[in-house]
C-alpha cells in the first residue's frame, strides 16, 4: 500500500461516504472504491461495514486508521524537515529590470524565506536567454515575453506610473495626465537606472518634450521631493519604500509605457524556484 492509498482510506473513513470522499479529493468515486478495495486485499481484511448509502469501518477498520493517520503523520513531517533543510542550503538569484519592483519584491521575498540565500540585482542588459541560459540568474523580472521553447514566462506584477504634484501646482486639479500634458519645468528622477528611466528619456526625446530630468542620487531626491514644490514620479510598487511627505496629490500618467505588467522569465528546469513567487503574483 502507497501514501495515496492511505490518504483515500482516511477521507472515506472520516467522510463516511465514498462519493463524498471523492469529492473533497477532486476525483472519481470508481478510483476511491478501487483504491479501497486494494488496501483491503493488501490487509486481506475488511475494514468497513458496508449500507445503501454510507460506509462504517468496523473493528479492524478502526485499527487500520490509527496506524494510517500514524503514518501520513510521519510522511507529512518528513515533507515538512527535507523541505526545511533544502530551503536552507537552496540559493535564488534574480535579476529586476526596474528598481520599483525589486524595492517592493526582496523584503517580502526575504521574510518567506529567511533561511534561503535570495541575491536580487538590477540587470542592464538585453539577451534575457543568454542571461538565464548561461545560468547567471534563475529568474528574470521583466516586461518582455520571450518565446524560446525552453523559456516559460508568468504574469507576475503589475506597475503603474503616477506624477506626484504639490499642493497648489497647475496641475493638481488633474485626475489623469500624459507625459506631454506636463509644461516645460524640471521633473526630479532619482539616478537608480532601470527600466523606467529609460522609458522617460527615450519618451521625452522621442516627443521633444520641454521637460528636464533632475536625476539625483536617491537620498538627496528624497530631500528634494520633501523639501521644494518640484514635480518627481512614483510608481505602485515603490509606494512603501518612499516618503515623499504629506500635500502632495498622486496622478496616474495614461501613457501605455508608463503602465506595464511584469513577467517572471525562467528556464524550464527552474519552474520549482519560479514557484516560491507565487505568493507575490497579481491576484486582481
Amino acid at each position: 500500500m502507497d501514501e495515496i492509498g492511505l490518504r483515500y482510506f482516511i477521507a472515506v473513513a472520516e467522510n463516511e461516504s465514498v462519493s463524498r470522499a471523492a469529492e473533497k479529493l477532486n476525483i472519481s468515486q470508481p478510483a476511491v472504491s478501487m483504491m479501497i478495495r486494494k488496501m483491503e486485499d493488501e490487509l486481506d481484511a475488511k475494514l468497513f461495514d458496508r449500507s445503501a448509502n454510507r460506509v462504517h469501518l468496523n473493528k479492524t477498520g478502526e485499527t487500520a486508521l490509527l496506524y494510517a493517520k500514524a503514518i501520513i503523520h510521519d510522511i507529512d513531517e518528513m515533507k515538512r524537515a527535507v523541505e526545511s533543510i533544502s530551503q536552507r542550503t537552496m540559493s535564488l538569484s534574480i535579476a529586476f529590470a526596474d528598481p520599483g519592483v525589486m524595492w517592493y519584491s526582496m523584503p517580502r521575498l526575504e521574510v518567506a524565506y529567511p533561511d534561503m540565500k535570495i541575491r536580487g540585482e538590477l540587470y542592464d542588459e538585453d539577451d534575457i536567454v543568454h542571461l538565464l541560459e548561461e545560468r547567471k540568474y534563475d529568474i528574470i523580472v521583466s516586461s518582455v515575453n520571450p518565446s524560446e521553447k525552453d523559456i516559460e514566462v508568468k504574469p507576475f506584477l503589475s506597475e503603474h506610473v503616477f506624477l506626484s504634484v504639490p499642493e497648489g501646482n497647475s496641475l493638481e486639479g488633474r485626475e489623469s495626465i500624459a507625459l506631454s500634458d506636463i509644461p516645460a519645468q524640471p521633473l526630479l528622477y532619482p539616478e537608480i537606472g532601470g527600466y523606467f528611466l529609460k522609458v522617460f528619456e527615450r519618451l521625452i526625446s522621442e516627443r521633444h518634450l520641454p521637460i528636464t530630468l533632475v536625476k539625483n542620487p536617491m537620498d538627496l531626491t528624497s530631500y528634494l521631493i520633501r523639501s521644494t514644490n518640484f514635480l518627481t514620479t512614483i510608481s505602485t510598487l515603490s509606494m512603501d519604500l518612499r516618503n515623499d511627505g504629506s500635500g502632495r496629490k498622486l496622478i496616474p500618467f495614461t501613457d501605455p509605457e508608463l503602465n506595464i505588467r511584469y513577467n517572471l522569465i525562467f528556464l524550464r528546469a527552474n519552474s520549482k524556484k519560479a514557484a516560491l513567487l507565487d505568493f507575490l503574483l497579481d491576484r486582481k
